[in-house]
């Protein structure tokens, strides 16, 4: 198949989840031997750069400055798509539902696939807050305007159905997938270290966190907390590094270690190397850091919030915590740095999980099904005179298509 994200925090670029993303599950697609194109806005380029990464085609194209030119931009995107499709250098587009970039796109003689990462409107949902009616606008009109449409988690793919009042869906289930390396022997653990990767926001709960570390630290002399991950914006505006700073109490200063954002290979590093990793955050639609914690074998305490219990099972594989209780927070760290058997066997348990369900290797066949099953339904509705039809539970599209992907 020839392939076509529509993605503009492809990396090394500053980058989240969709970003990270579309890289593994894009260089996993190149080595089964299928072509892969990346395409997306950067605001800091003037003119298009183009890169291969892997055997990934990425293309950079700049985004317009100005007022209204964003408008622009967009076409000018579209456009260079359309050509793609009209030159038969793609079988499939895929979008993410973030900013809307499908909306009023004409018909495409190939599929538009939208997958749901969690967009602009399910996050501030999540978080009790309200989205810019033109973004919302923008994120409902792509949506509405893809041929089919697939998400990372059954949670954000039921709440985006209520918020955007969909009429059908979702074709398919597909969790973010994850590569998982060599085990590591769980001897080499550092013991009391603690880290948390991400960006430091309040969407992540990392204020949460740093109040329950005041109360976990005295309990436990050797124990350090290291945040890791670009700085964000604190509650009242300014830097969340300074903020949480000021809100260590007097904490040594070694307790709390800030490293900023490094490379993704020290990240893996650091969670090699780490006793706990604890990532409490108040809205994801499926969190790929405590996916790569797990596969690392490091136990891992995320939310229960959210797809959270559809990565962690409370106990088993990991621990869950109601992020917006930093006692609950404070209890979990409590339970893994005073109990090594606990902390080993969940450790074990989680990588376990994620190589059974959400590794690379076991969810790549899922995608390659889910691409081919669109472009075989597009093409033939098509032919029928019938570009785009309804997506129906029960039966037809939705049966036929994801019935098969949900089971993995």
């Amino acid at each position: 198949m020839k392939l076509c994200f529509l993605c503009g925090e492809y990396p090394p670029a500053a980058h989240g989840g969709i970003g990270t993303m579309v890289r593994t599950l894009g260089r996993a697609l190149v080595g089964a031997g299928h072509e892969v194109r990346v395409v997306g806005q950067y605001a800091d380029l003037t003119e298009t750069v183009q890169e291969t990464d892997e055997g990934v085609d990425v293309w950079r194209m700049p985004q317009p400055r100005g007022r209204l030119r964003w408008i622009q931009g967009r076409r000018t995107l579209f456009q260079r798509i359309a050509a793609w499709t009209e030159q038969g250098e793609t079988d499939l587009v895929e979008v993410p539902d973030w900013q809307g970039w499908a909306a009023h796109w004409p018909s495409l003689s190939v599929p538009v696939v939208a997958r749901l990462h969690g967009s602009a409107v399910y996050f501030a949902a999540e978080m009790g807050r309200h989205t810019h009616w033109l973004t919302a606008r923008l994120e409902a009109n792509s949506l509405r305007r893809a041929d089919f449409w697939c998400s990372v988690s059954d949670y954000t793919a039921r709440r985006t159905k209520s918020l955007f009042g969909l009429p059908s869906g979702p074709d398919a289930i597909l969790p973010n997938p994850v590569n998982v390396g060599p085990p590591i022997p769980w001897e080499g653990r550092r013991q009391g270290m603690v880290v948390f990767t991400g960006t430091l926001t309040e969407k992540k709960g990392v204020v949460q966190l740093v109040d329950a570390w005041r109360r976990v630290a005295p309990l436990f002399p050797e124990a350090t907390l290291h945040l890791v991950g670009k700085d964000g914006t604190a509650p009242g505006g300014g830097s969340m590094t300074e903020h949480l700073q000021a809100q260590l109490d007097g904490l040594a200063p070694d307790r709390v270690r800030f490293h900023g954002q490094v490379p993704h290979a020290r990240v893996m590093e650091l969670l090699a190397e780490a006793r706990v990793t604890v990532l409490p955050s108040l809205a994801e639609a499926f969190a790929i850091a405590p996916l790569e914690a797990m596969a690392a074998g490091c136990p891992t305490i995320a939310s229960a919030l959210g797809s959270g219990p559809e990565l962690i099972e409370n106990g088993v594989d990991g621990l869950t915590v109601d992020p917006r209780q930093p006692g609950e927070i404070e209890h979990a760290l409590c339970r893994l740095l005073a109990d090594e058997g606990l902390a080993e066997r969940l450790g074990h348990a989680g990588r376990r999980k994620v190589e059974s369900r959400f590794s690379m290797a076991h969810l790549l066949t899922a995608n390659v099904q889910f691409y081919e099953a669109c472009i075989q339904r597009h093409a033939a509705e098509s032919g029928a005179g019938r570009v785009r039809v309804p997506v129906h539970h029960g039966g037809g599209r939705q049966s036929a298509m994801s019935a098969h992907v949900r089971d993995h």
